[in-house]
C-alpha cells in the first residue's frame, strides 16, 4: 500500500479533516516531489507537532513515509512513542526471575570491542562501547531465557547512535568531564531496546537457528510470488537462502552501519529501516526489502552466474557466492537503496498470507504475532507466555535434530562395519541386500514392535553377508543373497502360535 494510500484510505473524515487542517497533504506532496531540505523542514515540523500531541496514529505513517522520522532529535522520540504503545512494561513488576550473570556476557564483551569503527574520537568510542556492554546485559539479565547471538549488538548500536547522534556529531565529547550516559535518557533508550528485544527479536534469540531459517524461507516464498524465472534458476525450494543471514538477523545494520558514512547518507537508509519497521510494527519489511534488494540486481546476478559458472565446484556455492559479491559491491549505492525503499514503501506492507502459508513458521513467530504488520498492544503476560513457548519448541526442535542424527549416524557406522565382511567386488550387491533388510526389518519393527529384531538385525545380516564373502558366486545368480535373509527376518518378527 502506498503512503498516498495509508493518508486517504486509512482515516475517518473526522481524522482526514484534522490532517487537512495540519497541513499533512501538503507535506506529503511536498516529499512525493522532492526529498529537498524544504521538504524535510516541512516534515520535520509537523513531526515535532504530533509528538507534542503523542499522535501515536499518525506518527506511524510518517514513519512509513520519504525520509522516514527525518532526523534523530526527533527520531527518538518517536520510537519510544511508538514502542511504548505497542508493549506495556511496568518497570516495577518482575516478569521473570532475573540472574546475576548470563552466560553469553563473554561473547557480548568481544563483540563490544569490536564495534563502533566508525568513531574517531576515542574517549568517545570507548564509552559507545561501555553503553553497549551495559544495555544488552542488562537486557540478557532481565530475560535470562533469551540468547545472545552475534548481530544483535548491530541493533543495538543503531538505538545507541540514534539517541546520542547529536553528541557523536558535535560535541564528541570534548570536555574532560563529559559522560555519554549522563547526555542521553537512558531509561528510554532501554525501553526501546527491551521493547523491540521482545517484540520483533525472539526468533533471533532461541539457542538454535532453527526460527532463523525459517524467516529465511520467507523470502524464498516472496521471491516465488514475484519473479518464477528467478525462483527456479537460484532452486529456492531446494536450496536456503542462506547468504541473507546476517542481513535479517542484524536487519541491514551490519551492512549499513549509521556512522562511517563518509561523504554519502548511508546512515539515513538504515536509520528509515527502522523507521519503517517500528511503524509498521512488521519484520516482514526486512524481509521484503532483501526480496526487493535482490529482484533489483537480478540482471547483474544472471550474468556474473554465467561469467563465473567454471569457478565453483557446484551449483550452490555459485549460486550464493555471486549474490553475495553483487549486493557486496552495491552496497554503498545510494540510488539504489533509496529505490528499494521506495519499493518497499509502494509494495505490500507485510508479506501475503499464500506466501507465509509455504513456510512452516512455529505459530509463536514475531511475524505472526508482535511483530506481523498489524500495529497493536500487548501485555507483559503475554509476551513471556510467547517467549516460554518459543524455548520450549526450540528444546524440542533441538531434541528431534539430535535423534535424528544419532540415528543416522549408528546407521552409517553399521553399515561401514558390515561392509568389512565383504570382498570389494560385492559392495554393491551388499549394500542392495543391506537396504532391502533393513527395510523389512523396519516394517516388521512397526508391525510387532519386537524388541528382539532389532538385538538380532546385526547377526542375521553379517552371518549371511560372512558366508556371501567366502562363496565364489556368480554375480548372475544373486537373487538368494537378499531373498533368504528377508525371508529369515520376516519369520523372526512374528510372535510364535
Amino acid at each position: 500500500m502506498s503512503l498516498r494510500s495509508l493518508f486517504h484510505t486509512s482515516h475517518s473524515s473526522h481524522e482526514k479533516d484534522a490532517l487537512v487542517r495540519e497541513g499533512y497533504d501538503a507535506c506529503l506532496e511536498s516529499l512525493i516531489r522532492s526529498n529537498s531540505e524544504k521538504a524535510e523542514e516541512h516534515k520535520g515540523k509537523a513531526i515535532s507537532r504530533l509528538l507534542e500531541k503523542k499522535d501515536v496514529r499518525a506518527l506511524r505513517y510518517m514513519g512509513l513515509g520519504p525520509l522516514g522520522f527525518v532526523n534523530n532529535s526527533l527520531r527518538k522520540d518517536c520510537w519510544y512513542e511508538l514502542l511504548a504503545s505497542q508493549l506495556l512494561i511496568d518497570d516495577s513488576a518482575e516478569y521473570v526471575t532475573p540472574v546475576e550473570k548470563h552466560k553469553d556476557e563473554g561473547q557480548v564483551i568481544l563483540d563490544a570491542e569490536r564495534s563502533f569503527g566508525g568513531i574517531v574520537d576515542k574517549k568517545l568510542k570507548l564509552q559507545l562501547k561501555k553503553l553497549l556492554v551495559e544495555l544488552i546485559t542488562r537486557v540478557l539479565r532481565k530475560y535470562p531465557t533469551l540468547n545472545y547471538y552475534q548481530g544483535y549488538h548491530d541493533i543495538v548500536s543503531v538505538f545507541i547512535m540514534c539517541f546520542s547522534w547529536d553528541i557523536v556529531e558535535e560535541k564528541e565529547l570534548e570536555s574532560e568531564n563529559l559522560s555519554l550516559r549522563e547526555e542521553i535518557d537512558m531509561e528510554k533508550l532501554f525501553y526501546c531496546i527491551e521493547a523491540f528485544t521482545l517484540l520483533y527479536l525472539r526468533d533471533f534469540m532461541m539457542n538454535s537457528l532453527d526460527f532463523s531459517f525459517e524467516q529465511l524461507r520467507v523470502i524464498s516464498s516472496l521471491i516465488k510470488e514475484s519473479n518464477m524465472k528467478f525462483y527456479n534458476i537460484f532452486k529456492f525450494d531446494e536450496n536456503e537462502p542462506l547468504f541473507a543471514i546476517g542481513s535479517i538477523l542484524t536487519i541491514f545494520a551490519h551492512n549499513l552501519k549509521p556512522i562511517d558514512s563518509g561523504d554519502t547518507n548511508l546512515h539515513k537508509i538504515i536509520f528509515q529501516i527502522f523507521d519503517m519497521t517500528i511503524s509498521l510494527q512488521s519484520m516482514h519489511i526486512p524481509l521484503i526489502i532483501y526480496k526487493n534488494l535482490l529482484l533489483k540486481n537480478e540482471s547483474e546476478i544472471l550474468k556474473q552466474i554465467e561469467a563465473n559458472s567454471d569457478v565453483f565446484e557446484n551449483d550452490f556455492d555459485l549460486r550464493h557466492g555471486v549474490i553475495q559479491t553483487v549486493l557486496q559491491k552495491k552496497l554503498y549505492d545510494e540510488p539504489l537503496w533509496e529505490e528499494v525503499l521506495q519499493i518497499t514503501r509502494n509494495d505490500s506492507a507485510t508479506a501475503s498470507k499464500k506466501a507465509l502459508k509455504r513456510v512452516r513458521l512455529n505459530k509463536y513467530s514475531t511475524l505472526l504475532n508482535t511483530a506481523c504488520g498489524k500495529p497493536g498492544c500487548f501485555e507483559m503476560s503475554t509476551i513471556i507466555f510467547y517467549l516460554n513457548e518459543q524455548t520450549k519448541m526450540n528444546e524440542r526442535y533441538k531434541k528431534e535434530k539430535y535423534r535424528g542424527v544419532a540415528a543416522r549416524s549408528k546407521t552409517r557406522a553399521l553399515v561401514q562395519r558390515l561392509g568389512h565382511f565383504l570382498p570389494s567386488k560385492y559392495n554393491k550387491w551388499g549394500k542392495i541386500s543391506l537396504l532391502i533388510g533393513i527395510v523389512a526389518i523396519l516394517y516388521q519393527l512397526r508391525t510387532t514392535r519386537s524388541l528382539s529384531l532389532v538385538l538380532n538385525l546385526r547377526y542375521m545380516i553379517s552371518t549371511k553377508l560372512k558366508d556371501l564373502s567366502h562363496i565364489n558366486i556368480n554375480l548372475h545368480q544373486v537373487n538368494h543373497i537378499w531373498v533368504d535373509p528377508i525371508r529369515d527376518i520376516l519369520k523372526l518378527g512374528h510372535p510364535t502360535r
